[in-house]
């Protein structure tokens, strides 16, 4: 064997920052294909394939995460020794490589798949995005995530690209889903579905910015609404810069936890969510004596009654001040004296009326 085809991709470390490049599978001439372990992937541990000229090629080719290059190396002997044993079995390190079976037919559809590695639906399980229910911020930012998955598990095929996505639909959108079968067929070409994706689902108003800027913390857990409000405003910007992240997240937080909280200390969205941890028993405090003052103010108000009433000889009327329809009528130029009359400006004129709880009716 003279040459194996190797499959270097971008693919994310396990911290999720950092990018590696991986070799993801060999090919052989005759055209059989072989995985190559989660492990074994990143190419630092290929230090024969490192040492090649045509690897400092695939270092430029490769730009940002997910990217893919196939290319064809030809085997000198440190490389025969890495890759292949006497037999010309494929291996690497000390053991023997998974053959990725040829292209079969998946049951229930026209798509050719590569046995098990390539049933869509376990792979579609894989995929690191929620299922799209019509109600995510921006339609746009879920598919391209939707497709980078798709390049990270080698779904190339216009037709496979179509047909994943269904795995990713919530019910609500599988409507559209089998009318653009109908309409359309799944030779129709990914760009046209995905393009008719985006214009069905795209928001088109400003509600759901309105909604991500404005949401704020109205009780129970801060954790959990720092958390939401981070979701929500990446929902709509994903490349928002982290200060920005920090600052709304912050502003809508009360002022009694904003305010015991240490800017210098809060550089990335791990510290604020440590340091809002930090004040979690704070909120809880604050929410019971709130609500429990709440509800001893409204109850001692409406056992007391109504001084406004009172000093009008309206009787013990038992409501708080604050909700007394006579005080309302002082918010529109009405003046009450202590003796139970009241002026009222009426086109310029003062009319002196003297209130009574026995008014004359109209004859």
């Amino acid at each position: 064997m003279e040459k194996l085809r190797f499959t270097f991709t971008i693919l994310g470390g396990s911290d999720g920052k950092t990018n590696l490049i991986c070799i993801t599978s060999i090919e052989t001439p005759d055209g059989r294909l072989f995985d190559i372990p989660d492990d074994l992937k990143p190419v630092s541990k290929h230090i024969a394939i490192t040492a090649t000229d045509y690897f400092t090629k695939i270092k430029n080719s490769l730009k940002k995460r997910h990217q893919s290059r196939k290319i064809w190396i030809p085997l000198t002997e440190d490389l025969k020794k890495c890759y292949l044993d006497e037999g010309e079995n494929v291996q690497f390190g000390d053991q023997y490589l998974d053959e990725i079976t040829p292209e079969a037919e998946h049951p229930g559809n026209n798509v050719s798949v590569r046995g098990e590695y390539k049933k869509l639906g376990k792979i579609a399980e894989r995929f690191l995005i929620e299922k799209f229910s019509g109600k995510t911020s921006s339609v746009n930012q879920w598919m391209d995530e939707f497709e980078k998955e798709c390049t990270r598990f080698e779904i190339l095929k216009d037709t496979e690209k179509i047909e994943i996505l269904k795995y990713l639909l919530e019910k609500q959108c599988l409507d559209w889903y089998t009318s653009m079968l109908i309409k359309h067929t799944i030779n129709a070409g990914w760009e046209l579905w995905k393009t008719n994706f985006c214009e069905t689902y795209g928001s088109k108003g400003w509600s759901q910015i309105k909604y991500a800027f404005t949401y704020k913390y109205q009780g129970g857990s801060l954790l959990e609404y720092a958390i939401k409000k981070e979701r929500l405003l990446l929902e709509i910007n994903s490349k928002i810069d982290t200060q920005t992240l920090i600052n709304l997240t912050i502003m809508g937080l009360p002022d009694y936890i904003m305010y015991k909280m240490d800017k210098e200390v809060i550089t990335s969205t791990a510290n604020l969510f440590k340091e809002i941890g930090k004040h979690e028993q704070t909120g809880k405090n604050y929410n019971s004596k709130f609500k429990r003052n709440s509800s001893d103010s409204q109850l001692k108000s409406e056992k007391m009654p109504c001084k406004i009433c009172e000093k009008l000889n309206k009787g013990n009327r038992f409501h708080a001040e604050e909700k007394c329809w006579f005080n309302k009528q002082s918010d529109e130029n009405k003046d009450y004296n202590y003796k139970g009359n009241y002026r009222r400006n009426v086109n310029n004129t003062v009319l002196d009326v003297e209130l009574s709880d026995n008014e004359p009716k109209n004859e």
